[in-house]
This record gives C-alpha cells, structure tokens and sequence, in this order.
C-alpha cells in the first residue's frame, strides 16, 4: 500500500445464525419493501419482521422496542429502550392496554436510545418488556403484525422501489440472538411455521 493512501471501508458484514439453517423456507417471488418512516441508506438485518399484504404483495416493517430500563408510571417522560430499533418521532407506543406518542430520540448513549414520550406512561413497564407501534395514542392496538420475516439483510432506499425476499419457516429461532425483538402477538402471526427457543 502506498503511503499516505486510506480506505473509507464499511466494516465487514458477519452474518449471525439465529434458527437452524436447513428448515429455512424462502416464500416464492419478490415483494416491495414500504420505506415510509425508514431512514434512507440504513441497514435491515435479516429476520427483521414484517407484514405482508398479499393482494398488494407489499410488505410493511413492524416496529417493536425492547425496554432496557425499568420504567415506573408517574411523571417521567422518558424510556429507555435497546439501540438499534426503528422508532420514530410521532410514532405511536402500546403494550396494549396504554399507550404515549415518542417527541423524540435520543441516540447518544452508546448502550441504549432514549425515547421522549408526549405523557408519562400510566403503568410500570418492567425491564425487557417489548412494546409496539400501535395505530393511536391510547396503545390498545397494534398497527402491523408479523406474519414473515426478512430473509436477508435489505438496504433501505427511499423514493426508489426495493425489493425483499420473506423466510416464511424456521425451526429452532434463538429469540435471545435476534437484532429486533418480538412482542407475543407477532409470535402468534408467524403461527407454528416459526418454532422458538
């Protein structure tokens, strides 16, 4: 190498085993990837869930947040959740039974993201928890449910059509390794095509 020279490399991709490869079942054809609320150039790790419309044969990202903090209800706005999730500013939050709006993000923190919400929740969340987007403020409903997962890693590209391919089976999926949670409802939508552990 010359001297003086520098390469502006992106680190390596190490791809990570989260079920048993050989019950992996790919749903046949392409499907158009909805890019609303997602940042353009980010990253989609594999098995990242999704919902899948198959009159449009469009697919819509479904937005989980994991709770890294235990929050008690009261007058704190904000929750700390695990890096890496797809939360948005204005994004409605749920666990089904409350809800808050997210005003901001804070992403500083090297070990966790900072979720600003409009109103304190109105009941403890317990560390762990997974939260999801839900349709309105009052957190009762859920807005997309899982019912496929990314096959692979997709880039997001927005104004542009991107494409993805669905793993529609998998045995043997180590819950615990993978890069976006599940909350138990989309667990029900992957029906018994998706075994955890």
């Amino acid at each position: 190498m010359a001297a003086g020279t520098t390469y502006n490399l992106a680190e390596a991709y190490q791809p990570r085993e989260f079920y048993r490869v050989e019950t992996g079942v790919r749903k046949s054809g392409p499907w158009k990837l909805d890019t609303t609320n997602l940042v353009d150039g980010s990253l989609l790790p594999p098995f990242t869930p999704v919902e899948a419309d198959f009159s449009t044969r469009k697919v819509k990202v479904v937005r989980n947040v994991r709770v890294v903090e235990a929050y008690t209800a009261g007058g704190a706005t904000t929750i700390k959740i695990a890096k890496g999730s797809l939360a948005y500013v204005g994004m409605y939050l749920g666990d089904g039974t409350k809800g808050a709006t997210v005003t901001a993000i804070d992403k500083s923190n090297e070990n966790y993201d900072v979720l600003t919400i409009a109103s304190a929740f109105e009941r403890n969340i317990a560390q762990g928890a997974v939260l999801f987007e839900s349709t309105a403020a009052g957190g009762t409903v859920k807005k997309n449910t899982a019912n496929f997962v990314l096959y692979d890693r997709k880039k997001v590209e927005v104004g542009k059509v991107v494409m993805v391919t669905l793993l529609m089976q998998a045995y043997e999926v180590k819950e615990a390794k993978l890069p976006l949670p599940l909350h138990g409802l989309d667990k029900a939508g992957l029906t018994s095509r998706f075994q955890f552990e």
